[in-house]
């Protein structure tokens, strides 16, 4: 009989394969989408609402109003106020999730699937009869207001803030969610309920309910329940300027006295979800400064310690995206880090060509694991919600593993020579910039201090 080492590891087998179970399609009478999606593994569903308006749909001098639109669906309707609508939701054993992102704004809750039609009722109460009062407008704002001075003083908050309206400049992409305060003490009540009529509208939508429950079953109480969900005659939908042009490189310093670190981002515009090679991109970003073993990481962290942590990610939208690298350090290394960076995104697709093991490496931090994110209701909906927000293929997920797989060594260290483009990246700092500010020449792009609008 042969005796097991309990001292070696064993060997991890192949990545499972994902199979997404199949999208029942359906649209109401009013135009919005039903997707379905079966899981009887237990008694509950999950719905979310993909609604295609988002903070980059704001009007021009309202940045915000997208956020603060969403803010107030669930302060309360015609027939009950916001207690009275939390009540509800909660008598039905769940609570009312509403997020805004650049692209689309998402509702979503959890519940058990005797109580779908119930809460498909509640949705269709706050979309189409939102209270929207001037109270609650002046509640809402004033506690935006004091999250926005809060983040004022939060240097990694001012650093994404700065090198979003870097990389993008005017265009809507380059600010986020809150806005700014004093866009938001313009803001009126009818300035919400226009944007209201307008962006929170059904043609474009996307309800998505996964869990024990049938489809037909689904698209019939969605139909009594949200079909009376229509747009104001004559309100012409938000729109989206097209893709903002690359700005020309620069260093931001937000000078901070008496800061013991930086707050360093690095990066550029990106590309959309849809690209062509996505499976590479986020190898590549895997293995540059996605993980723990990351070369950016490992040069940083492990090899000289000047920072905790630095990580890589492709931020992809339904546009442009951007790529950045963002880390803290100790003051006084800052232009070695930044210099250290920027040789990173030159070498990898240069002078340090991708190697076999990192990435195999890189892969694995991918692919294993990966089925993992598709075990349950919240899961799966989470998961459609992405296809419907970027216009994705059903077996998107499907392909994942066998796509990251075939991803080579040659095929990544050219996607690198495109997308990764340190002559092109931005630099923001945000510190006590009397030790370093006179080094930043270097760089070889021009050095701008800037106060940054919250």
């Amino acid at each position: 009989m042969t005796q097991a080492n309990r001292f070696a590891m064993p060997d991890a087998g192949a990545p499972a394969r994902v199979t997404f179970p199949p999208v029942v399609r359906g649209v109401l009478s009013n135009g919005a989408g039903v997707w379905t999606i079966r899981h009887d593994a237990l008694p509950v569903v999950t719905m979310v609402l993909v609604v295609p308006v988002g903070s980059a749909h704001d009007p021009a001098g309202m940045p915000g109003l997208a956020g603060l639109t969403a803010d107030l669906l669930d302060e309360g309707t015609e027939r009950l106020d916001a207690i009275g609508l939390a009540e509800a939701f909660a008598s039905l054993g769940t609570e009312l999730s509403v997020d805004v992102g650049p692209d689309v704004t998402t509702l979503s809750l959890t519940t058990l699937s005797r109580f779908t039609e119930p809460a498909l009722a509640l949705l269709g109460d706050l979309l189409t009869r939102p209270r929207l009062s001037e109270a609650d407008l002046s509640r809402v704002r004033e506690i935006r207001v004091n999250r926005l001075r809060q983040l004022r003083s939060s240097a990694s908050a001012v650093a994404d803030r700065a090198f979003l309206s870097a990389v993008f400049s005017t265009h809507p992409y380059g600010h986020g969610t809150l806005g700014t305060t004093d866009a938001l003490s313009r803001l009126s009540i009818d300035d919400v309920r226009t944007f209201h009529a307008s962006g929170v509208r059904p043609v474009g939508a996307t309800l998505i309910v996964a869990g024990n429950v049938d489809p037909q079953m689904v698209h019939d109480a969605a139909e009594r329940q949200l079909g009376g969900w229509q747009a104001r005659p004559g309100a012409e939908p938000p729109v989206v300027p097209s893709g903002p042009e690359d700005a020309p490189a620069r260093v931001l310093v937000v000078n901070r006295p008496g800061a013991p670190q930086t707050e360093v981002r690095v990066g550029h515009q990106g590309p959309s979800r849809r690209v062509d090679g996505y499976h590479t991109l986020i190898t590549l970003d895997a293995l540059l400064g996605g993980q723990f073993s990351s070369r950016i990481n490992q040069n940083l962290r492990e090899a000289r310690g000047l920072t905790y942590g630095a990580r890589t990610a492709f931020d992809f939208r339904v546009q442009t995206g951007t790529f950045a690298c963002d880390t803290n350090v100790q003051g006084d290394a800052t232009p070695l880090v930044v210099m250290e960076i920027l040789a990173e995104f030159a070498a990898v697709g240069g002078s340090r060509p991708v190697g076999v093991d990192e990435l195999a490496r890189a892969k694995s931090s991918l692919t294993r694991g990966y089925v993992r994110r598709f075990e349950t209701s919240a899961q799966l909906a989470h998961a459609a919600a992405r296809l419907a927000t970027f216009g994705l293929p059903d077996d998107t997920f499907d392909r994942f593993v066998p796509g990251v797989d075939a991803v080579t060594p040659d095929v990544v260290s050219a996607a690198a020579r495109q997308y990764i483009r340190p002559h092109d990246a931005m630099v923001v700092l945000v510190g006590d910039a009397g030790g370093w500010r006179d080094t930043l020449a270097q760089f070889g792009r021009p050095v701008d201090e800037c106060e940054v609008e919250f």
